[in-house]
């Protein structure tokens, strides 16, 4: 009655928790992990939990230092959407006491619990889509070399070309970031050379809007001229001006299953290490066609 607020901060003292999770994204302006922080914020209300939100900007000193600051925080557990194939702070994250989950993403260097999808099967999903249409030349923009779906996807898409007899050229293949301007970049070398591809596989759907922007802007039609597919299914990807194939991933359900384990996990409820990896399915929309057509 008196406006009285509990001194949360003193109470995790004594109690040895701070009554929330730390989550850490590489770009929350990206909606696939918006979505991810959706599922774990509606998991961790339920819970009674709150979530601190740090991100990194796909910079890897900011993650070791968020990692740090929340730790000193005393938050109850980490979920972390950032980290790279080989991350050094794993290790040091590993041998404390914080418990922590991976999500979209996947160490060589700790044995880690993680909630993924089948990345190689969702590339092969796009790039089979493409041939059956009758694309023989297609270009891949990547993501970063260094995290592990992005490595999945290249590897699916070389395999399935090889698979099918058809070249890969090296001038229509790349690793970029996950981002608007790489697809851009990338576009504009692949469309503005002697020979382009009849069809380009974004690694993510936010690079395959910065394909989008350049196709538009160089004169080529969309799926005439070009084929497009992306990968993740965010928002903007069924928007009538852009209605884009892409590869569904839940991103909202990863988040969920990973804040359900981790705080349960913290509960005492759960013991076993999470080893899910999901399957993405492929939504066809206007972006892609038969060649020429």
């Amino acid at each position: 009655r008196l406006g009285y607020e509990r001194n949360e901060l003193a109470r995790g003292l004594v109690m040895g928790s701070s009554g929330a999770v730390g989550l850490v994204v590489p770009d929350i302006t990206n909606p696939f992990f918006a979505d991810i922080a959706r599922g774990v914020g509606e998991i961790a209300h339920h819970f009674g939990c709150g979530v601190i939100l740090c991100n990194t900007t796909e910079k890897a000193d900011r993650e070791l230092s968020y990692i740090r600051l929340l730790r000193r925080k005393r938050v109850d557990g980490l979920i972390l959407t950032s980290v790279t194939v080989e991350d050094p702070y794993l290790q040091e994250l590993a041998q404390s006491k914080t418990p922590f989950i991976l999500v979209s993403r996947l160490s060589r260097s700790v044995d880690a619990p993680y909630v993924t999808v089948d990345d190689r099967a969702g590339a092969r999903l796009a790039v089979e889509h493409l041939i059956e249409l009758g694309h023989e030349l297609i270009g891949f923009i990547g993501g970063p070399p260094d995290v592990q779906p992005s490595r999945d996807r290249m590897a699916a898409y070389r395999e399935a070309l090889r698979e099918h007899g058809l070249a890969e050229k090296e001038e229509w293949v790349c690793y970029a970031d996950f981002t608007q301007a790489a697809g851009r970049k990338a576009a504009r070398h692949m469309l503005s050379l002697p020979e382009r591809p009849s069809a380009i596989f974004a690694a993510n759907d936010v690079t395959a809007l910065g394909v989008l922007e350049v196709a538009e802007e160089l004169g080529h039609r969309i799926p005439e001229d070009l084929s497009l597919v992306g990968y993740d299914d965010i928002t903007y990807a069924s928007l009538p001006r852009i209605q884009l194939t892409t590869v569904a991933q839940p991103a909202f359900e990863m988040g969920q299953i990973a804040g359900e384990w981790l705080l349960s996990s913290i509960e005492g409820h759960k013991s076993y290490p999470l080893r899910c990896v999901l399957n993405p399915h492929l939504v066809v929309r206007r972006s892609t066609a038969p060649p020429g057509s």
